[in-house]
């Protein structure tokens, strides 16, 4: 495996070139939390990394073509300079094939650790939704930096918070028409009722509480990522922020912004 920089866009297209179907030696290179390879690629799968097959192969392949890599290098020290936000290493990947009689609904998905970021792209990406998704997983990476508490005290809050922020942020740089499809699967009107009846009294779930991903994604009887809508919306409602305060506020302090 080629020796690569450790900070900024990684060429994890050269890793690829050798070692495509076998992402678990590619894990090894990466020191990024205190797990095994085989669990932090279970991890990345389930948020959207590739599994070595033909499809995921020619989406490889049509991204080295479409010189993703430039492009993602180009606008991560854009974003770097303009929000004075930290060096980390940001890792480019196929995004998983839908299953059978499964619609693709984006092009794009995204995981943001407090030291790294991880972009998972389809083959008919756009340069806007490049744009779009490193926004979004980068402004978790700065937010984390920013804000003074510990990954293990995040509550339901803290995560409905940041990923609105997040694309809230998207929508300043971007407009409205390359948000994600979540911040439009419920209508605005429908914002209290959800409220009161999914979300009310259960803020303080923390992030170990089994609880907590099924309101984000919605599992087990919740509406399909109302966590994340629901994060959306608060945020949405709540008084404007530069994007500088929203690297800083506190979930709490934007809960109390909003206007119900």
């Amino acid at each position: 495996m080629c020796e690569v920089k450790d900070m900024g866009i990684i060429q994890t297209d050269e890793w690829m070139a050798s070692e495509f179907d076998r992402p678990l030696t590619m894990m090894k290179n990466l020191d990024i939390i205190d797990v095994k390879p085989e669990q932090l690629y279970r991890h990345l799968q389930a948020n959207g990394m590739y599994t070595p097959n033909e499809k995921a192969r020619k989406v490889y392949q049509h991204l080295v073509k479409q010189d993703v890599w430039t492009k993602a290098e180009q606008l991560f020290t854009r974003y770097n300079e303009l929000w004075n936000g930290p060096d980390v290493p940001v890792y480019i990947f196929p995004l998983q094939a839908p299953g059978f009689l499964q619609k693709a609904k984006e092009a794009k998905s995204g995981l943001a650790f407090q030291h790294a970021v991880f972009l998972f792209l389809d083959s008919h990406i756009t340069d806007q939704e490049l744009e779009a998704v490193l926004i979004h997983e980068y402004h978790h990476v700065c937010r984390l930096h920013r804000t003074k508490k510990e990954a293990k005290d995040y509550t339901l809050l803290d995560a409905m918070v940041m990923e609105g922020v997040a694309e809230r942020t998207v929508a300043k740089y971007l407009g409205s028409k390359y948000l994600a499809h979540w911040t439009a699967l419920y209508p605005e009107s429908d914002y209290k009722r959800l409220w009161n009846r999914y979300i009310e009294g259960k803020l303080n779930i923390n992030r170990s509480n089994p609880l907590h991903d099924s309101i984000m994604l919605g599992k087990k009887g919740y509406p399909h990522m109302i966590g994340y809508w629901m994060g959306y919306q608060l945020v949405k409602q709540a008084s404007p922020l530069s994007v500088r305060q929203s690297f800083v506020i506190s979930a709490e302090d934007m809960l109390k912004n909003q206007v119900l």
